[in-house]
């Protein structure tokens, strides 16, 4: 009897048999395809079967009495059924739970493009007009530094270009319509002064000159009469000294005439001096020159270098006006603060960052596509992405990237299984213009092949 029941127990099939068929047995299709995942969750039950099979043999060899022998059997049964239906629920829910064949679904954490926001000048740090966390709009100003002395450089960049600008314009405008009217009348002036110069004195003149001479003559004789005649009567005792002194005076009077007259008409017949003659010509050039100028306007350089010190002045109030625009950091896009670095007071080096700024609009997911996959992404393709958070809603999403090279691969690709282990980065940027999106979050991607 006890030898019966051993070999009743040696010959009986084994549980793995029963339960995994070989390759062509009666269990394929869908559990087929799903038997790694059902040996991996199958594998604890058939170890369990096998102890509680090993088990009760040796109870049932030790135990003797058909009674017991059809108990255990009963009891084995019941396991073995057991175990086949968890199975074949496993099964299901593997099977069902595979995503469809025309698509694919990749996992991948939200990531964000931060921006790290500084100023270009640095100071002192006047006021923080954002806090950490806090989202904020473009051009929305997040701290300010102190002026400390850019205002009076300011005022005094505006002054040295208000000065520029009258250079210009008067080198421009050059002179007003009175100065070149006047500059005109000049030089017409010393024209005439030279021709006048060159011609020398009229014939009407030297008439008047001569005439004048003849009436200078008749005086003086005159004079030199009457002085003889008071002379001879002072003599006499008829007039007094002082008479004769009279009459001496008017003579010499008139022979000073005389000879005035005689002069003006010797120059008057001589005619211009030949260092009168250059004068008047100097004179003239100089007018006709200042006439020349005004008219004409100032040089063509003298210009250009006007406008250049312009342009001079206008950069460096340029600067400044940078520098105090500078003072004021603002947000360059819309973003929610991640870190703020600074408090008011603190010292800041030029170019150094002040706070880090996460840009809303500009989430992504980075994905790992395997290399038989590859052929149906491309640059520009619409997929769908859901979050754990908001079970059942699909956000819109874009391929912008595809890797150029495999990653997670051996050096030497051999067999067609190994494959399926070189992967290629996919960067697939997310809309997430309703704000529901935060870097950090889990996602699955949805691409249509």
């Amino acid at each position: 009897m006890k030898v019966k029941a051993r070999t009743s127990l040696r010959t009986r099939p084994s549980f793995g048999r029963a339960i995994f068929p070989q390759e062509g047995s009666s269990l394929g299709g869908a559990a087929a395809e799903g038997r790694p995942y059902i040996h991996s969750r199958a594998r604890g039950l058939i170890g369990m079967l096998s102890f509680l099979d090993k088990y009760l043999g040796v109870a049932a060899r030790k135990r003797s009495g058909k009674r017991m022998k059809s108990s255990f059997r009963k009891t084995l049964a019941a396991a073995a059924a057991i175990a086949l239906i968890v199975i074949a629920i496993a099964s299901l829910k593997y099977i069902s739970a595979r995503p469809p064949s025309d698509r694919l679904v990749l996992s991948g954490t939200i990531e964000a493009d931060d921006i790290q926001i500084g100023s270009r000048v640095g100071g002192r740090v006047a006021s923080v007009l954002a806090d950490e966390g806090q989202e904020v709009k473009q051009g929305q100003p997040i701290l300010r530094f102190e002026a400390f002395d850019l205002e009076a450089r300011r005022a005094d960049a505006a002054a040295a270009v208000g000065q520029a600008e009258a250079s210009l314009a008067k080198m421009k405008n050059w002179s007003r319509p009175e100065e070149m009217a006047q500059a005109k009348a000049a030089a017409e002036a010393a024209w005439m002064n030279l021709e006048q110069a060159r011609n020398g004195p009229r014939p009407q003149e030297i008439e008047a000159a001569r005439a004048d001479l003849k009436a200078a003559d008749a005086d003086l004789e005159l004079a030199r009469v009457t002085a003889q005649r008071v002379e001879s009567l002072v003599k006499a005792g008829d007039l007094s000294q002082q008479e004769y002194d009279n009459a001496k005076a008017s003579l010499d009077r008139a022979r000073a005439r005389r000879d005035a007259f005689r002069q003006r008409l010797d120059v008057l017949l001589a005619g211009t001096r030949k260092e009168e003659l250059d004068r008047a010509e100097r004179l003239f050039r100089e007018a006709q020159a200042r006439n020349d100028l005004v008219q004409r306007g100032a040089r063509k350089e003298d210009i250009d270098a006007a406008q250049a010190q312009l342009d001079r002045a206008r950069a460096a109030l340029k600067q400044i006006d940078t520098q105090l625009s500078e003072l004021e950091v603002k947000s360059p896009s819309d973003a929610f603060i991640e870190v703020m670095r600074v408090r008011p007071g603190d010292l800041i080096a030029q170019g150094a960052s002040v706070a880090t700024l996460i840009e809303v609009d500009r989430l992504f997911v980075r994905v790992y596509v395997p290399e038989p996959e590859v052929g149906h992404l491309r640059l520009g393709k619409e997929t769908t992405v859901s979050v754990d958070t908001f079970r059942g809603e699909a956000f819109k999403g874009e391929i912008e990237h595809i890797a150029s090279r495999g990653e997670f691969t051996p050096r030497n690709v051999q067999t067609r299984e190994e494959r399926n282990h070189q992967m290629f980065g996919v960067r697939v940027r997310l809309d997430n213009s309703a704000r529901k999106l935060r870097p950090g979050m889990a996602a699955d991607v949805t691409v249509m092949k």
